[in-house]
């Protein structure tokens, strides 16, 4: 059979297009619901004639790589436990950081938040409501103890809410339509992402080749000497770098980021702008060009 292909959301971030306080409140205050957007690894279960398969979602162009093997056998003895179908969700630790889930110690959760097909019955044309009571009617199956398998709420969509999960280290919110389809592959605007951004200026040391030529990703250091890289924003700035690329080294970039992680990387970051006199951090010299 071919790998499954999950919905995807769109992203609703930065002063222009995310409202915060009662303006989010006004913009979804009906046909929209909202769940926690969970940091972990996205996962498609089947459950067929008891036995359980499982995907990731693909990657650049790759058909997603199959995870039977790594969920643990506690786990999929609890999903055989489920009426067959197809499931959408993602695998989770309990710590609540995607970098934990591959630990073999840690004690990860199949979080499941959407349902393609039940028995044989597609439902990815039927609306999100109806999708979420038919999973949640499937989840009732699940022995009334196990902690392997769970779900996401789903509630009124407030700002209070989306706070409240930055608040504790949450990675952010997921608004869905009530009406939404379910539309394999497709990063639609009837799934919205609302994550927090944090903005970091970093020094711009050298470049890195790429699908787009010599330029296609900048090369960065912060104040504390960590490196990183992010693309190239435009066609534009590409072209101006490649004209005399000499003269950008040493500039300043804020790019936008999700969190740091524990080795110091900057999850998710992606050029903003150059920065301006008041925004230029101190960092270390820039020392030679790299490519």
């Amino acid at each position: 059979m071919m790998t499954p292909t999950p919905m995807l959301a769109s992203a609703l971030r930065g002063p222009v297009q995310l409202p915060t306080g009662a303006a989010f409140d006004t913009k979804f205050a009906h046909e929209w619901a909202l769940e926690e957007k969970l940091d972990g690894h996205r996962c498609l279960v089947q459950l067929h004639e008891g036995e359980v398969s499982a995907w990731s979602r693909p990657q650049a162009g790759h058909g997603g790589v199959a995870l039977t093997r790594a969920l643990p056998a506690e786990m999929r003895e609890v999903l055989r436990t489920l009426p067959t179908g197809l499931y959408d969700g993602e695998l989770v630790a309990t710590s609540g950081k995607s970098w934990d889930v591959v630990r073999k110690t840690a004690h990860t959760i199949f979080v499941a938040f959407d349902i393609l097909r039940i028995v044989d019955l597609d439902l990815t044309q039927a609306p999100y409501t109806l999708r979420r009571s038919t999973l949640l009617d499937a989840l009732r199956m699940l022995p009334s103890k196990q902690d392997r398998v769970s779900t996401v709420t789903s509630n009124a969509p407030t700002w209070a809410q989306v706070q409240a999960i930055w608040s504790r280290g949450g990675e952010g919110a997921i608004v869905k339509r009530l009406a939404s389809t379910y539309q394999p592959g497709v990063r639609s605007p009837d799934w919205l992402k609302v994550k927090a951004v944090h903005a970091a200026t970093l020094q711009v040391i050298g470049f890195e080749a790429g699908k787009s030529g010599p330029y296609s990703a900048l090369q960065l250091r912060d104040a504390t000497g960590h490196v990183t890289t992010v693309k190239t924003p435009d066609r534009t700035t590409l072209t101006e770098i490649a004209a005399n690329p000499d003269a950008y080294v040493g500039r300043h970039v804020v790019i936008q980021f999700q969190e740091r992680t524990p080795t110091g990387h900057y999850r998710h970051g992606r050029f903003d702008h150059f920065a301006g006199p008041a925004e230029v951090m101190t960092v270390p010299p820039a020392g030679q060009r790299t490519r």
